[in-house]
C-alpha cells in the first residue's frame, strides 16, 4: 500500500495464506499519482515480470512489489527485485532477449527467467491488494475477475484479502498495527493515492459471503491492485475476524456505515 508516494502495500487475490494470484491491472488506476509515484508501465512491467502477482502477503511481496516514488531509482530494491536478465519493458509488458525498452528499469537478477505478461480480461479495470496479499502454492486462484455490483447501499461481486502494515503509514497518514481492525479501499473508490481521501476515517461493515463472518473497519489505505471496485484489502486481525489467514481471499458483500 502507498503512504503519499513513499510505499504502496498492494492487495492481491490470494490462493492460500502463503500465496496469491491476481491479474495486474494493464492500465493505472484512476488517482494514480503521476507526479509523486513512477509511471504506471514502468511498475507494471517490473510487477509481472518478477511475478508480484504470485507473491502476495510475502516478504519479498513487501520488498520488491510497491511503486517507487518518482525520484527513486530501481537500484534502490534489493538484488531479488531486478529485472530477470534478459529481460525488457515493451509498453508496460515484460519482453524476453531482445524486446524494446520502452523506459522499463532494468537489472540483475539472482535467478534470471523470461516472463510471460498475465492477460488482463477486459471486464477488468487490471496493482497492489493485491492484494495486495506470498507464493508456495502451484494451484492458480480459480477466482473469475468481476468488476462488482451494487443493490441500494450493498456493494456486491468483490473479494477480501489481507495485508500487513510493516509499520509503514497507509495513504491516509496513520501507522497502524495487524491488530488493529482497518482497512484498504480500491484506488477508483479512495482517489489521489498521494493524499487522504474523503473515505478515511469511514467506517466500512463487511460480510463473508461463505460463512456469514461479520466484521467492521475503518478505511485506513487505499488499494491500487485490488481485483475490483469492491473488492477490500483487511489488516491481518480484521481477516481473521472473518476466515481463516490460510483461505487467502473470500467473496464479500459491504457497506459504509
Amino acid at each position: 500500500m502507498i503512504s503519499t508516494f513513499v510505499t504502496l502495500a498492494l492487495s492481491l487475490i490470494a490462493t492460500s495464506a502463503v500465496s496469491a494470484l491476481v491479474v495486474p491491472r494493464a492500465t493505472a488506476p484512476a488517482g494514480w499519482d503521476t507526479a509523486a509515484l513512477e509511471p504506471y508501465d514502468t511498475y507494471h512491467c517490473r510487477y509481472t515480470a518478477i511475478k508480484c502477482q504470485n507473491q502476495h502477503n510475502t516478504q519479498f511481496f513487501s520488498d520488491c512489489c510497491h511503486p517507487l516514488a518518482a525520484n527513486e531509482n530501481v537500484s534502490v530494491l534489493p538484488a531479488q527485485c531486478q529485472m530477470p536478465s534478459g529481460v525488457t519493458c515493451s509498453n508496460g509488458e515484460p519482453v524476453s532477449n531482445g524486446g524494446s525498452d520502452d523506459g522499463c528499469d532494468d537489472g540483475p537478477s539472482s535467478t534470471p527467467t523470461a516472463s510471460t505478461p498475465v492477460a488482463s480480461p477486459s471486464s477488468s479495470p487490471p496493482p497492489v491488494n493485491v492484494a495486495p496479499s506470498p507464493a508456495t502454492s502451484s494451484s492458480p486462484s480459480t477466482t473469475t475477475p468481476s468488476t462488482g455490483s451494487s443493490d441500494s447501499s450493498l456493494n456486491y461481486g468483490g473479494f477480501g484479502t489481507y495485508f500487513y502494515q510493516n509499520g509503514v503509514a497507509g495513504a491516509c497518514g496513520t501507522v497502524h498495527s495487524d491488530s488493529d481492525f482497518i482497512c484498504a479501499m480500491d484506488q477508483s473508490r479512495y482517489g489521489d493515492s498521494g493524499g487522504a481521501s474523503s473515505l478515511c476515517g469511514k467506517q466500512v461493515r463487511i460480510t463473508n459471503q461463505a460463512n456469514g463472518n461479520t466484521v467492521t473497519v475503518t478505511v485506513a489505505d487505499d488499494c491500487p491492485t485490488c481485483q475490483n471496485e469492491n473488492s477490500i484489502d483487511l489488516s491481518v486481525a480484521a481477516f481473521q475476524a472473518l476466515d481463516n489467514l490460510s483461505v487467502g481471499d473470500i467473496p464479500i458483500v459491504w457497506s459504509f456505515v
